[in-house]
């Protein structure tokens, strides 16, 4: 092989090697799994979502004893549109500018995603049982996926809960020793 050969041959490489990263990056660029923390029936949650929603409720509503988990406003951001839309239904809507408000001790506005949860909530406030039953019906039929690093969607308590790994095993229980006469 002549010296030119290896130069192309090289670069033909080099080429090859920077086409396939850059494929790779353009491919996040969209919404990667590992960007996404639950789709429901198509409604991508991003992870940004979650992490500025669950950032700016603990701002700006602080719990005593510890925060809000993500995983658990990432429960509230599957169940926002489908609550608001049944308080629109009911006729008890709760309005965005309302919900908006309430974040009071923000430096900044809060995002989409935290201001659905607070409508959210205040619209949930409004429903009465039976509206709520059907919601438990709805959550069931709908098609979510969830990262698992955050578990999976309990349609029976329209909530997020944690899974067992399946790669851990629980540890047997210790045995004891039963006292056999000595020998």
């Amino acid at each position: 092989m002549t010296k030119g050969h290896l130069v192309k041959a090289v670069k033909a490489r080099t080429t090859a090697l920077a086409l396939a990263g850059v494929l790779a990056l353009s491919a996040c660029s969209g919404t990667s799994s590992a960007e996404t923390a639950a789709v429901v029936d198509g409604r991508v949650i991003t992870e940004q979502q979650l992490r500025e929603a669950t950032d700016e409720l603990n701002l700006a509503f602080p719990r005593e004893g510890r925060p809000y988990a993500a995983s658990e406003i990432l429960g509230l951001l599957i169940r926002a549109p489908y609550v608001n839309e049944a308080a629109t239904k009911a006729g008890r809507p709760q309005s965005e500018s309302a919900a908006r408000a309430e974040f009071k001790n923000l430096p900044e506005a809060p995002s989409d995603a935290a201001v659905d949860v607070i409508q959210a909530d205040m619209s949930g406030q409004q429903l009465d049982e039976a509206t709520g039953q059907a919601l438990l019906a709805e959550f069931g039929a709908l098609d979510i996926s969830i990262n698992p690093r955050y578990g999976t969607f309990d349609p029976q308590q329209a909530s997020v809960v944690p899974t067992r790994a399946n790669w851990l095993v629980p540890a047997p229980a210790a045995s004891v020793p039963s006292a056999a006469p000595a020998q």
